[in-house]
């Protein structure tokens, strides 16, 4: 006989696949959140990063601004001494990133300063102009991802 369709067995093994496939896929969906928290934090560590760069190359200062308040919008900016924000060099328009809202609903940034700002041998500053004497500790929610700013070098771990 010259019958279509599929045995019971076939459904069976169809059945098995897509049941191991969804205990594989479930966990990494509930996940999400930690992951956008991760890739918020490699951002910010890039954008301090290039604030640093600007500062060095141009041999002005040049900061980074954290809003952790709700109001006017929490996030952060780059700007130079002149308070000009500085245009993102990926993709245009000003490097200022908004919190709790877009790709960034649900993650919140505490800072100890308002800003840390970078002379042009590329030193960090907190937000009365003395250069750090410690590292610079900014906690990322949730996941708490923690980025640290060492002092005299700037550098960003």
């Amino acid at each position: 006989m010259n019958r279509k369709g599929f045995t019971l067995i076939e459904l069976v093994m169809v059945i098995v696949l897509i049941a191991i496939i969804a205990v594989v896929v479930a966990p990494r969906l509930g996940n999400i959140t930690s992951t956008k928290t991760a890739v918020f934090g490699d951002k910010l560590r890039a954008d301090i990063r290039y604030a640093q760069s600007l500062a060095m190359t141009q041999n002005q200062r040049f900061r980074v601004y954290f809003n952790s308040a709700p109001a006017p919008n929490p996030g952060y900016a780059v700007t130079n001494n002149a308070a000009a924000l500085v245009a993102d060099p990926a993709g245009g328009g000003s490097l200022s990133v908004t919190l709790n809202a877009g790709d960034y609903a649900g993650i919140t940034l505490a800072s100890p300063y308002t800003f840390i700002e970078f002379d042009s041998l590329g030193r960090p500053y907190d937000n009365v102009g003395t250069l750090l004497a410690a590292a610079v500790t900014l906690t990322i929610s949730p996941g708490a991802v923690i980025l640290s700013i060492s002092s005299q070098t700037g550098a960003v771990n």
